[in-house]
């Protein structure tokens, strides 16, 4: 069995559902966010900072989650997080205003960083190097991804009967029994991991200044239009300010939080800028998100049905891909696989925006986009920690972290928007532009809808007015949608191309290598 002469399946499987609550401590409140937003009545830009917040807290913490996760017993910190958790978890049902509640989110993914390195000491010390890591990053990803889907798929439905609170409720129920779990599994109360606490501080500081930049890019950059606002160039500025002041800080430093000798592995600098790859194409599905939401005017329960599309896809290719790694499959087969399942997915969707499309629509490309996550995530975690000594395991992580989740994730998101309101005006533009009386089946389809006012009662003022913007609304769903079309046009092609130089230059037609630092929690 997998878990070997230290263990059974029943405690192995016992100590992975033990992280799943802390994976999705932000999760709870995304189910549908107009009702947060309508309770508390914020401005858009107030309420995008409360979406952002929390998660660079979570991000800008997980340096010191890594270290507290080995310092503190294991059996204690596991309780206290969990505990910490049901508190700053509740309190945010009490909050006030949208800035206490975004205070009480961020506690809650300082404490949920903490969670899920403290649940991943255990499987670390019980199962590896007994338990392959290839399979450790296998079911970790399949827990992880898996349950995110599981958790915001149930969150729609039932926020939809109840309200957006159900979500807090639900993981307070998943606290309790992570708790329960704790007592049960964690018989010893110690910190194998235990070592001299050595942290920096000062590159810390740095990087939550960085942080906190990139954020500032995040929820003002499109409203203000990028670089044509001297409050961005300034940002802008900033950030290689700050990306100088670490360089030099890392001469003064022996432990720094991302050590550039880190990218003396080949690997790892291969590593971080497929990880920023990966972390582009994948964030095209804010697009379909936005698309059914605010175009199609689809419901969440609705929306939520994309997360069992993404989840079929991932019961298959995560087990497949994480037997294969383990069978020392060559990893340009499995780079392959992922690439073109997500190019498949772009293209198929390039063919289905069209006037008339439906939910069911969406379900097969979303399926191949499930496929290509479980296929290329494990992969990357795995491949970027190749041969990576553990002194610079929080190096190797960091990178990923910030290519994958903050660069592309986070900053390339707010950047795929402001490009497909420019493609959407283009559109727009050239469209109204061919509304003049030459075009007959606009002058048609404008008096049609004058008649049909006109039998409504209207005044012949009032039916003009109301068949132009009838025919403007149109006009407004077209451009969209061809905006939408270039974008994913453009995707697909982003994705084959890997393919292409993977087989043209016959790269990683190798197994993978020996790994023996910790799986990212990303």
């Amino acid at each position: 069995m997998f878990a070997g002469k230290k263990g059974s399946v029943f405690t192995l499987v016992g100590l992975y559902i033990l992280t799943i609550p802390f994976f999705n401590g932000l999760n709870v409140t995304t189910y549908d966010n107009s009702q947060v937003l309508g309770h508390f009545g914020a401005s858009t830009t107030v309420f995008t900072y409360s979406i952002y917040i929390p998660i660079f807290v979570m991000l800008a913490f997980m340096p010191l989650g890594l270290k507290l996760g080995k310092q503190i017993k294991v059996r204690t910190m596991i309780l206290s997080a969990a505990f910490l958790s049901i508190i700053f978890n509740t309190a945010s049902l009490f909050a006030s205003s949208i800035e206490w509640f975004t205070f009480w989110r961020s506690l809650l993914g300082i404490v949920s960083v903490i969670g899920i390195f403290a649940s991943m000491v255990p499987i670390l010390l019980k199962y590896n190097p007994a338990f392959n890591m290839a399979l450790l990053y296998g079911i970790l990803q399949f827990i992880q991804k898996g349950s995110q889907h599981v958790y915001q798929y149930l969150g729609a439905h039932f926020t939809s009967f109840y309200n957006w609170t159900f979500g807090i409720y639900f993981l307070n129920v998943n606290f309790l029994i992570c708790i329960l779990l704790a007592w049960y599994f964690y018989k010893a109360d110690v910190a194998p991991m235990k070592t001299k606490f050595q942290f920096d501080w000062r590159g810390w500081i740095i990087m939550i200044l960085f942080f906190t930049v990139i954020l500032f890019l995040c929820a003002e950059g499109q409203s203000r239009n990028w670089f044509n606002d001297p409050k961005i160039n300034l940002a802008a500025a900033l950030l290689l300010i700050l990306i100088g002041i670490y360089l030099i800080h890392v001469r003064f430093t022996d432990d720094p939080i991302i050590d550039p000798d880190v990218y003396r592995f080949k690997n790892v600098i291969i590593g971080t800028f497929l990880m920023f790859y990966i972390g582009v194409i994948n964030g095209t599905g804010s697009v379909v998100t936005g698309y059914m939401t605010n175009i199609l005017g689809f419901d969440a329960v609705s929306g939520a049905r994309t997360h069992l599309a993404l989840l079929i896809g991932l019961c298959i290719s995560i087990p497949l891909s994480t037997y294969l790694l383990f069978k020392k499959i060559y990893l340009a087969t499995i780079w392959i696989m992922g690439f073109a399942c997500y190019g498949f997915y772009h293209i198929i969707l390039f063919f289905r925006f069209y006037p008339g499309i439906d939910s069911s629509d969406f379900f097969l490309p979303l399926i191949f986009k499930g496929l290509g996550i479980g296929f290329l995530f494990p992969i990357s975690l795995l491949y970027i920690s190749e041969g990576v000594p553990p002194k610079l395991s929080a190096s190797r992580m960091m990178s990923g972290i910030i290519a994958q989740a903050v660069f592309a994730g986070l900053l390339g998101s707010a950047i795929l928007g402001t490009f497909i309101s420019g493609l959407n005006i283009q559109h727009k533009t050239g469209l109204n532009q061919q509304l003049t009386e030459l075009n007959q089946m606009a002058q048609k389809q404008l008096a049609n809808s004058k008649r049909n006012f006109l039998y409504m009662g209207l005044s012949e003022t009032e039916a003009q007015k109301k068949a132009e913007k009838t025919l403007s609304n149109k006009t407004s769903q077209a451009s969209i949608l061809l905006a939408y079309k270039d974008i994913y046009l453009v995707m697909s092609a982003v994705c084959f191309f890997p393919v292409l130089i993977i087989l043209i230059f016959k790269l990683w037609r190798r197994p993978l290598r020996r790994v023996d630092v910790e799986p990212i929690p990303i």
